[in-house]
This record gives structure tokens, sequence and C-alpha cells, in this order.
């Protein structure tokens, strides 16, 4: 195996998911490959994040991914691009009639934008895709999908037959998917074909304006004018996880922001995000990233 992922693990009350998944890149690797991944049998997702971009394109399947408070279908042409250390969730409703099969990569974008060098328009493409506050991470390519996955194929066949990782093919692997993002006129949800905004979409918004405070389900229901017992069903069926998952990953997330980017107190910090009784707070980052506050600080 030329890589390996480290798993940490939460319990929030239902079974076990996976919510940080750091991705160890071993020594002169640059780009981790997952080629034609496929799962007819079970797959259900879970809110996590790298500390790299992941790029998943998907040749079939059905289901949905949660990202940026807006959640997007799995069909066949999709291409996902998903920033360092951003929230998503990946589920898919699978079975041997209806498997879910995709190729996922992984790569640091400093690496890329380096390997960009030269190609100023796929760099600042490259770029933005990276960086951008509220760039798009979804896009359909419908219209080039026979040309990505040759490109896909091709780009899995060097790897094979190569000894060594070829920096050559991975540029031109990333030039040539930039290119197909590039051409493709039909940005998902551009600016005047936005569609209507599903419950839950709403209800991320909410809580991605809100987190921070005591979130309650009155005044959730009140802002989404749904009832109470609704709002929980609705967000389960049409992201396949739990509100109360959603809200404790975003709040996490966010401790783990402030814990690497600020000298804040811990104490402080949790309750900045959310979690007004330090004892608690501790408890609940130590049961979902397996290490206290304290550590994990003293480890980024």
């Amino acid at each position: 195996m030329r890589y390996k992922k480290m798993f940490v693990f939460c319990h929030l009350g239902g079974p076990m998911k996976q919510l940080f998944e750091p991705v160890v890149f071993e020594e002169h690797k640059t780009l981790i490959w997952d080629y034609k991944i496929y799962t007819d049998d079970y797959y259900k997702g879970y809110y996590h994040w790298h500390q790299c971009c992941e790029v998943m394109f998907v040749y079939g399947g059905q289901g949905n991914v949660v990202v940026n408070q807006q959640m997007y279908d799995i069909r066949r042409g999709m291409l996902f691009f998903f920033q360092p250390y951003q929230l998503h969730r990946i589920y898919s409703e699978v079975s041997p009639e209806c498997p879910f099969e995709r190729t996922i990569f992984y790569i640091d974008p400093h690496v890329a934008e380096h390997l960009l060098e030269g190609f100023a328009k796929r760099k600042a493409l490259f770029t933005a895709l990276w960086q951008g506050k509220n760039t798009h991470c979804a896009f359909d390519l419908k219209d080039h999908v026979e040309s990505v996955e040759w490109i896909l194929e091709q780009y899995n066949h060097n790897k094979k037959v190569s000894l060594t990782e070829d920096t050559e093919d991975i540029s031109l692997l990333i030039l040539q998917l930039l290119s197909n993002i590039g051409t493709e006129d039909q940005h998902v949800f551009q600016s005047g074909e936005r569609r209507t905004l599903r419950y839950s979409e709403k209800i991320m918004s909410f809580i991605e304006e809100h987190y921070h405070e005591e979130v309650n389900l009155d005044q959730l229901a009140e802002e989404i004018h749904l009832s109470k017992s609704y709002i929980s069903r609705i967000f389960h069926q049409e992201t396949g996880g739990r509100l109360v998952d959603y809200l404790t990953a975003r709040r996490i997330k966010q401790a783990c922001r402030l814990l690497g980017t600020t000298d804040l107190p811990v104490e402080q910090i949790g309750i900045t995000v959310g979690f007004p009784n330090a004892s608690y707070f501790n408890q609940l980052f130590k049961r979902v990233l397996g290490t206290t506050p304290l550590k994990y600080r003293k480890s980024n």
C-alpha cells in the first residue's frame, strides 16, 4: 500500500462515525489515488474533512453530497472538489442494481500549484477552487463525461506501468481536469439559475449563522416554518445524516481551527463555538477526536 489514512472516531449517540480524516502522504508521494472505487453493499456517509484537497468523479450511483450548506445529487459526470478542512458528507444509497462507483484522489494544494507553474490560467482556476470562499465545489460535466473518464483511465494506466510516481503525469492529469472544468459553462447553481433551497439547506444555513449560540428546535422551527418533529425528520431524509451530528461536527471543526490559529484558552474556545460548559467541551472533543483540545493544539 502506497499511503495510509489515519481515522479518528466519534460516538454521538448513534453508530461510530469518522470526523477528521488526516491523509498521510508517505515520503516522495505527491498524489493519493483511488481508481474506480466500487460499492454495492453498504455505504453510509459521515461528516468529515481532510487537511488536503479531495477530488471525486462519479461514474454512477445515487445519493447526495452535502458541502457549503448545499446538497448536490450524485450522478454520472459529477465532479466534486473539496477544499482543505472543508466539512462535507458523501451519502449514497447503494445496491447490486445501483452501485456507487467513483474515482477519488487527494493532493496538497501547494504542491499542485507548484506543478502548475507556467500555466497561469489553469493555476488561477485551481487557486480559486481551493482558496475561494464562494467557489462552486460541484461541477456537472455530463457533456464532457467521456473525455474525463478517458483522462482518468489514462492516468491510471500510466501509474500502473510506471515504477515511480511521475509528476509530469500528475501535472497533465490536473491540467486536463481543469480544462474540462474551465470550459464548462453550466456551473452548478449559476447566478440566475438557482433552484429553491431544500429544507436541509435552509437548516444548514441557519446553523452556519448560529452554531456558536445555543441552537434549539423552537427557534429553528420558527425560522424555517416547520414543526420541531418534522425538522429532524426532513434533515435525515434529505441528507442521510442526523441534525445533531451536523451541528456537533460544525462546532468541533471551528474549535480545531481556533486551537490551531489562536492562543485563546481552551475554555474560551469552547464557549466561542457553542459549548459553554468547559468539562462537557473537553469530554466531547476527546470522544470525537480521540485527544484533548490541549493535546490537539500542541500537536498542530
